[in-house]
């Protein structure tokens, strides 16, 4: 049965499944969610989760309520990023597609401006959106372009590994969080030892790591992250916002001397299909010292007269691709 609706989904092009008791599956296709097929009853759902859940994973999954790991389904060569929960004390099933290729960045409609940083030594880069916006879409096809051009060691942090590269020229090394490390922050730290040009945390969730990441960057490090925030402006103020009072000039000043970029995207309708829409800040004197001193709402000054550097608004970006706002 779950490998009929894992194929289902598949043939119709959907991001995202659904499933628990009582209700039928349901996909997300191009942003819409509708259902597909009858109601699945307790024997079904259980079946998928002995399918799915080894005893480490059912072990977690019973002991925090909740399990992040990823699936290959072999006979269909795809792979889900899953996520199990319980809902109304039922288990439920949230199962994101991976894309079977990798994109380019041109495929995407991803700023021009990252190609900028693929033979950047070091910084920070950061890229933002909601759930669902894709930013990991938009990483992996940033790193696997950086790999072909440029050989260098990538060490990817990730929960669960999602996106699996394969260049030739560079030297690959994917860590999953419980599998292959304990937590983000220490990974991170430990990450120094193995000697990485390039460092991908899948997502900066607190204090201890976003300090290790720009510790990272000092360090000589190129580092790629996602945030849950919606504008340059929230992602430089929820950095600060992460630690105590007490750190937060010491946090703006290491921020702004280490960040590279924030880029802010969303995926809208467009007549071409689902389409990103970023906006662009790029470290400059001006993005800098606005940094430094807090004023974060003026960063979209900065954006506008960066235009010539890659710099974009969500506004433009949206204008752009026929849209005048959302």
């Amino acid at each position: 049965m779950l490998e009929k609706i894992l194929h289902e989904a598949v043939s119709r092009d959907a991001s995202d499944i659904h499933l628990t008791i009582g209700q039928p599956p349901f996909f997300r296709v191009a942003g819409e969610l509708f259902q597909c097929g009858t109601a699945l009853t307790s024997r079904q759902v259980e079946e998928f989760l002995d399918e799915l859940l080894r005893p480490r994973l059912r072990e977690e999954f019973e002991k925090n309520l909740a399990v992040d790991f990823s699936h290959v389904d072999e006979k269909i060569s795809r792979r889900f990023r899953v996520n199990i929960y319980r809902q109304r004390k039922f288990p439920a099933l949230a199962l994101r597609l991976i894309a079977k290729e990798i994109p380019t960045l041109d495929e995407l409609g991803a700023p021009a401006a990252l190609k900028n940083f693929f033979t950047a030594a070091q910084g920070l880069i950061l890229v933002t959106g909601r759930t669902g916006s894709g930013k990991s879409t938009t990483l992996a096809a940033f790193l696997n372009e950086l790999c072909k051009i440029r050989p260098c060691h990538l060490l990817t942090l990730e929960d669960p590994i999602e996106f699996e590269y394969a260049a030739e020229n560079s030297f690959v090394s994917q860590r999953e969080l419980n599998q292959d490390f304990l937590n983000f922050a220490d990974a991170v730290r430990t990450a120094m030892r193995e000697m990485p040009d390039v460092l991908l945390i899948g997502e900066i969730r607190d204090a201890a790591t976003m300090h290790a990441a720009l510790e990272a960057s000092a360090a000589g490090v190129l580092v790629l992250a996602t945030l849950h925030t919606r504008s340059a402006a929230e992602t430089a103020m929820r950095v600060e916002t992460m630690f105590p009072l007490v750190q937060r000039d010491a946090i703006r000043d290491l921020f702004a001397d280490e960040f590279s970029a924030i880029i802010s995207q969303q995926l809208v309708k467009t007549s071409r299909g689902r389409r990103c829409a970023a906006e662009v800040l790029i470290a400059n004197p001006a993005a800098r010292s606005l940094i430094r001193q807090g004023k974060y709402l003026q960063l979209k000054n900065v954006m506008l007269s960066g235009q010539s550097q890659g710099m974009q608004t969500m506004d433009n970006a949206l204008k752009q691709l026929g849209i005048d706002s959302l």
